[in-house]
């Protein structure tokens, strides 16, 4: 099937990776057959759905969120006819590693096109005052205003969100594609002195350290706000700052797990 990137659509999408699965799944022919003919339609599609949420980037921005939910009622919908049809017996391997792959897709697909705007200036600088309520659709988070920021650091990223409006409001910040959500946790001495600034995947185990980034929406819900005063929280982090800038450790950096970042 021939696709053009301008004209993808959900169904497009479906339809082309129901094509791939019916072509590369062999169901077995034994005694439990009669389970896994009934199971046929629902394994062809969780593994549709699973490598369509895969393209999910290539939509239309506005696409995506109708396309997130359709992906989502189709897992539960089949995920449960599965577990109808296995009812008091285990459900063979395959057949969870299927459910599974179908969910964890649906997960990372959550974030699908997100864009990060990362501060790329040669010395610090504080995120100005932004008003939250401006924003109202997509998922977003960006940092408290008046906090300090390192070159290289994200100071915000939104999926499926108004860039437009966060690029004029976060003037100088250049536009990134991550793999993923991040978050910089800065970290603090026991003397109340910043050390230095962690970058990590959002999804990883829980390092020390503050959080930066403050979640503001999920898929258009209000989940955050910002809660200090900017002028405070600036003078908070003046009083606390090593004598150069804040080294950074990135470990999101290609091809490392860290890269530290001093001046020179």
């Amino acid at each position: 099937m021939s696709l053009r990137p301008d004209a993808l659509t959900w169904t497009a999408l479906l339809s082309k990776w129901i094509e791939f699965a019916q072509s590369s799944v062999a169901l077995p022919d034994d005694a439990e057959g009669q389970r896994w003919r009934e199971s046929i339609t629902s394994i062809i599609t969780l593994q549709a759905v699973t490598f369509a949420l895969g393209d999910l980037d290539r939509l239309p921005t506005e696409e995506r969120p109708l396309a997130r939910d359709k992906a989502e009622i189709l897992i539960q919908d089949h995920v449960r006819h599965i577990e109808t049809v296995w009812r008091g017996v285990n459900l063979p391997p395959m057949l969870l590693e299927i459910v599974e792959d179908a969910r964890l897709q649906w997960r990372h697909a959550l974030y699908a096109g997100i864009v990060d705007l990362v501060w790329m200036g040669k010395d610090p600088w504080v995120v100005p005052n932004i008003n939250a309520d401006d924003y109202t659709y997509g998922t977003l988070a960006i940092m408290q205003p008046g906090t300090i920021v390192m070159p290289g650091e994200p100071v915000a990223w939104c999926v499926d969100g108004d860039l437009d409006r966060l690029e004029s409001d976060l003037s100088g910040c250049v536009r990134q594609a991550p793999d993923g959500p991040r978050q910089v946790y800065r970290q603090i001495d026991d003397h109340g002195r910043i050390t230095h600034d962690l970058i990590c995947p959002l999804e990883t185990e829980l390092p020390a350290g503050l959080p930066l980034l403050v979640p503001l929406l999920e898929r258009g819900e209000r989940i955050g706000h910002f809660t200090l005063d900017p002028e405070s929280w600036l003078a908070q982090q003046n009083a606390s700052m090593p004598d150069a800038m804040i080294p950074v450790d990135d470990q999101t950096a290609p091809n490392q797990t860290s890269n530290q970042q001093s001046p020179h």
